[in-house]
């Protein structure tokens, strides 16, 4: 959800330059409103600037200093105001607190502090921390103080304070992610590692239930619970600052949806030891469940159909809706957990209550350090690097291709899975063509002024549907509902009217006839039948052809729905890399 950021011991003296350049890279996690609070130099004094909307062209005119922290919200308590945006201060304004999660317990504490005399200027849960803090430091030290509130929280919530009497920052985590950044004798505080990946690759991910403290002498870690100090593990990342980057793409989405010609090449050559594992456990005649949230749940589909494919019975339940379905869940199950962020708050849920059962807990993550990650028992990392964009594309292929992996090694086949998807890169190098996106173009300018749009796909193709449409929804706004294809005769096919798009998602394999014959119905009654597939065929108005890779087809067409979404949104007016409403990482339930 929302973006922290901090600086301590800026070398520039610029430090809220340096918080505004930070929360730019983080504007993905939340972009309803920002704010910064700095200590200037020579100052005990916080000095506070805070603004409704997106932070992408923004300044700030706060005065020098070396010491700062900021915030880029997604709402969920209290409206998009200038007041409800972070940071909060306390009463005596010594103390700023910046905040991602939600305090479920806030309205009990901001009773308890109004009765105390505190006064509130916003209607959100974070400003009961400030305050808390204040009340909690007036017979305590400040780290015991900020310790002590932290743990009264009740939710997932990660928060960092900024201290003007002792000039320093603290942050403590449970659930919500947050990473310490150690630089040459400067040191951050990030949401996630963009934020200050061009001045250190040098990082500490926080678990649950630990807190760091930085000054201008370093960094401390702590036990939330204990208050006693923990040692402090660095780890280098092997990312590149380009990584994140636009790279003289106009839009991060364009971008990453490009890099998959690159990141499912990588796959290959990923995890190799780790599937092998998986495999053999699978072998064993272990119970296989997967689950993700929205994408990864569209993935977690598909890997179904590929493990039917290998001859293995598996089973998916969206994550937000599995806990009916634990009883089934047990020592003899390997729960597939996949999420891009390996943050998302309900699919944490799902792996916490399988693991309680004794389920083996496999992890299909993109970004490093994240709480899944360490959860899970085997993780498969799927490299993807960072996808700064909302909308999910490089993540959502390239864990794809992992699950496309194990299902062939769970045949004893890895090598021809390997050979299959280093086929896939090279056809979608070849393919992705200027002669393609011309027509793509064309397609979306004929379908701006559409409300309605309707999909169809059977077998593969169908979780290839789903994701094609929520590509659709998220970056245009605009409605494409997504149906099996045999779903047609039982009541959607009333929705189809004389020139309604209807895209049919289709491959040279046993469906083809069906889909093409479901394809026919939709034609009957006037629709405008838009083929995505390697093949023409009469039952289409028109084709936009992508390459016959088998089962591995659906990876082309998912592309498709990734540009054509891409394109629709610009010229609908949405922005491609930060649609309304959403966020990144989605860490509250």
């Amino acid at each position: 959800m929302c973006g922290i950021f901090a600086v301590v011991n800026d070398t520039t003296n610029q430090a809220a330059q340096t918080t505004l350049a930070g929360l730019k890279k983080l504007e993905y996690r939340g972009y309803d409103s920002w704010g910064i609070a700095l200590i200037p130099l020579g100052s005990k004094t916080v000095k506070l600037e805070k603004h409704v909307g997106k932070i992408g062209q923004a300044v700030t005119r706060l005065p020098k200093g070396s010491i700062a922290i900021g915030h880029t919200r997604w709402a969920t308590h209290g409206g998009v105001t200038d007041k409800n945006a972070h940071p909060h201060l306390d009463c005596k304004k010594q103390i700023a607190v910046i905040h991602n999660g939600i305090v479920e317990n806030y309205q009990e504490i901001k009773s308890y502090l109004k009765r105390r005399g505190h006064v509130f200027k916003s209607e959100t849960d974070t400003e009961v921390i400030a305050h808390l803090i204040e009340e909690k430091s007036k017979t305590k030290p400040i780290t015991q103080a900020v310790f002590e509130t932290f743990n009264s929280l009740i939710g997932s919530n990660a928060i960092g304070i900024l201290d003007s009497k002792t000039e320093s920052i603290i942050a403590c985590r449970n659930g919500s992610p947050l990473v310490v950044g150690v630089g040459d004798n400067q040191f951050f505080l990030g949401s996630d590692v963009p934020a200050f990946l061009n001045s250190t690759n040098k990082v500490h991910f926080l678990h649950d239930g630990e807190a760091v403290v930085l000054n201008k002498n370093g960094v401390k870690l702590y036990d939330v619970d204990s208050g006693k100090e923990k040692k402090l593990d660095i780890q280098s990342l092997d990312w590149e600052m380009e990584d994140a980057e636009k790279g003289g793409y106009p839009h991060f989405l364009l971008k990453e949806i490009y890099e998959q010609k690159d990141t499912i090449a990588k796959i290959a050559s990923l995890n190799s030891f780790e599937i092998i594992k998986i495999s053999q456990l699978i072998r064993k005649k272990n119970k296989v469940v997967l689950t993700g949230c929205g994408s990864a749940s569209y993935c977690a589909l598909a890997g179904k159909y590929f493990f039917a494919q290998s001859g293995i019975e598996s089973q998916v339940y969206p994550a937000n809706e599995i806990m009916p379905f634990l009883n089934f869940i047990d020592e003899k199950t390997l729960f597939i957990t996949i999420s891009q962020s390996g943050e998302t708050a309900d699919t944490l849920i799902a792996a916490k209550a399988a693991k309680r059962n004794g389920a083996i807990i496999v992890a299909v993550v993109n970004a490093r350090g994240s709480t899944l990650e360490r959860m899970a028992d085997i993780v498969l990392q799927v490299g993807a690097g960072p996808e700064i964009a909302v909308v999910s594309t490089k993540a959502f292929t390239a864990q794809l291709a992992t699950l496309y992996l194990l299902t062939k090694a769970a045949e004893e086949k890895l090598d021809e899975g390997e050979q299959k998807i280093k086929k896939l890169a090279v056809e979608l190098k070849n393919w992705l063509k200027p002669t393609l996106i011309k027509h793509l173009i064309k397609v979306a300018k004929s379908l701006i002024d559409r409300e309605h749009i309707y999909l169809i796909g059977k077998h593969l193709n169908y979780p290839a549907s789903l994701e094609f449409a929520l590509k659709i929804k998220e970056t245009s706004y605009l409605h494409a509902e997504p149906f099996a294809a045999g779903e047609l005769k039982h009541g959607v096919i009333t929705l189809i009217q004389k020139g309604t798009p209807c895209f049919v998602l289709a491959s040279a394999d046993e469906a083809k006839d069906e889909v093409l014959s479901s394809a026919a119905q939709l034609k009957a009654r006037g629709g405008r039948i838009i083929g995505i597939a390697p093949f023409v065929s009469q039952e289409f108005d028109e084709v936009i052809k992508t390459p016959e890779l088998g089962e591995l087809t659906i990876f082309p067409n998912i592309i498709v729905g990734q540009l054509l979404g891409y394109y629709l949104g610009l010229g609908r007016g949405a922005d491609p890399d930060k649609p309304r409403n959403l966020a990144k990482s989605v860490t509250v339930k």
